[in-house]
């Protein structure tokens, strides 16, 4: 009796708990065949900026740097090889400098010059200037005390002018006395046309 009683038990465990999970078991696997055709990108890329890490040639190691996708691939733009302060690691102010720069282009990326900043007398700072800033030059990133913001634009904008790149043969076209580097050149035919609406 007592065995019947176990029996009847088992049954009643079998109807209630292993076949609802042997059905849904086998919709998982029909879902999975069917993901599995599904195209690998579901959203549309807008991102045009990232972060790599790269070898810089000068320095012999490797970098964070900005890169840029124009469509015809991805070309870095702005090395992290300056101090910066502020206790962020390289690749940390490197994702920073990307999110900006990303928010930028939006906008109607320019340029991007260097100059004192009131907020920081003691550091200066670079900014880029969009089409929608008119003539404010919203914070790109600001320097460590010290820093020279003249050379840090040069050695960081190196990755823009290396013969390694598409830009091979092209030269930085900003000066000390004009610290701006237009950006025209490097953008792609989509961004130069950001921010005209």
């Amino acid at each position: 009796m007592a065995e019947n009683g176990k029996i009847a038990r088992i049954g009643k465990f079998i109807l209630v708990v292993i076949i609802p999970i042997a059905g849904l078991l086998m919709e998982v696997v029909g879902f999975i065949d069917l993901v599995k055709d599904w195209p690998t990108l579901l959203v549309k890329k807008t991102d045009r900026f990232s972060c790599e890490l790269k070898l810089d040639g000068n320095k012999n190691q490797k970098v964070w740097t900005v890169m840029y996708d124009n469509d015809k691939g991805k070309h870095p733009w702005l090395g992290i090889v300056i101090p910066m302060g502020g206790g962020w690691t390289p690749a940390k102010r490197c994702e920073k400098i990307e999110e900006r720069l990303e928010y930028f282009r939006k906008d109607g990326l320019l340029s991007i010059e260097s100059r004192r900043d009131p907020n920081t007398p003691e550091q200066e700072v670079i900014c880029a200037k969009t089409k929608l800033s008119g003539d404010s030059c919203p914070l790109l990133l600001t320097l460590d005390v010290e820093v020279d913001g003249y050379q840090a634009m040069v050695d960081m904008t190196k990755a823009l002018f290396d013969g390694s790149t598409v830009y091979q043969g092209t030269h930085p076209d900003f000066s000390r006395e004009s610290p701006v580097l237009d950006l025209g050149n490097f953008l792609a035919t989509e961004d130069k046309l950001a921010g005209d609406n």
